[in-house]
């Protein structure tokens, strides 16, 4: 009798099959990445952290929330739809200029740095008690210049500046030029004016700022609305005026979807080499070889069609 007549018809197709799923498991194992042409993004996230962002007119969960909470929970959840290859840098705002506090990295392989680092901006960071919005946001077009990358901005600001600015604002940087960086200015807050919380340099709270201790815009005439720099609300016109002068797009932080559907918005993607991880397909691949030659067999696949 012939060494074939002697096994089972089945067993060489069986070893076949583990054979070849043995091979494509191994491969998965070792295969390394693949550069592949994707749509990423590439921005510098700066957060307004003086006093008036810690206005409490937004809600997370049903509980008040102030403006600096709400804003990095909305990048928070932009940061999850942000294809990998993507890389994201933070900033902060007070007084007169920005500080880089973190260059754009790749978001998926430095997820949980960026969490952890993101949950770390607050007002504790202030070092001045001004807010000098137009400077902030020049210093913020220069950072993403000089680091490198091309990064855009995403400056997220209730707009108030204090002191208030009188005339037209302040000229742009003679370095900078509109529309050479691009981004956008996000306005954070209630169109309702809110007290301003008054806290110390360790976040503790102070009461409220009053009329009498910030400085108050000049009315041209007693017909003009009285000035209210002790309140705050998100200071819209200003803030798109601003946005047209340096070449940014302004949209206004609603809700959660506000800020990654503009993080989002494909004319600022761009196309760059991303590593790409294929080692799922050869594992589907082994799965699938597996599947085919095994899983009629398995008892209660066996007991089912019975």
């Amino acid at each position: 009798m012939s060494a074939r007549r002697r096994f089972p018809q089945g067993l060489g197709r069986d070893s076949l099959a583990t054979g070849v799923a043995f091979v494509l498991l191994l491969t998965a194992i070792v295969m390394p990445p693949f550069n592949v042409q994707r749509s990423t993004y590439n921005y510098l996230i700066v957060f307004d952290i003086t006093q008036s962002m810690n206005v409490e007119d937004y809600e997370i969960g049903g509980l008040p929330a102030s403006r600096l909470t709400f804003a990095r929970e909305a990048v928070r959840r932009a940061l999850r739809e942000l294809p990998c290859g993507s890389r994201i840098g933070w900033g902060a705002f007070a007084e007169y200029r920005t500080l880089l506090l973190l260059a754009p990295i790749e978001v998926c392989g430095n997820y949980n740095d960026l969490l952890a680092s993101l949950d770390r901006i607050d007002g504790r960071m202030r070092w001045g008690n001004a807010s000098e919005i137009g400077k902030g946001l020049f210093w913020a077009m220069r950072g993403a210049r000089d680091v490198g990358g091309q990064p855009k901005v995403v400056f997220l600001t209730d707009g108030q500046e204090a002191p208030p600015l009188d005339g037209e604002g302040v000229p742009m940087f003679e370095d900078l030029k509109g529309g050479a960086i691009g981004g956008w200015l996000v306005g954070v807050g209630g169109y309702a004016p809110r007290p301003i919380p008054r806290t110390d340099a360790d976040g503790r709270p102070m009461g409220y700022w009053h009329s009498d201790e910030v400085v108050q815009r000049e009315t041209p005439s007693s017909k003009s609305a009285a000035s209210h720099e002790h309140l705050s609300e998100v200071r819209e016109p200003y803030l798109r005026k601003l946005a047209r002068e340096v070449g940014f797009e302004y949209v206004h932080l609603q809700n959660y979807d506000s800020i990654r559907d503009a993080m989002l918005n494909p004319r600022f993607a761009g196309r760059r080499p991303t590593p790409t991880d294929f080692a799922w397909v050869a594992a589907a691949a082994a799965l699938f070889v597996l599947n085919s030659r095994f899983w009629s067999r398995l008892p209660f696949v066996r007991r089912a069609v019975t």
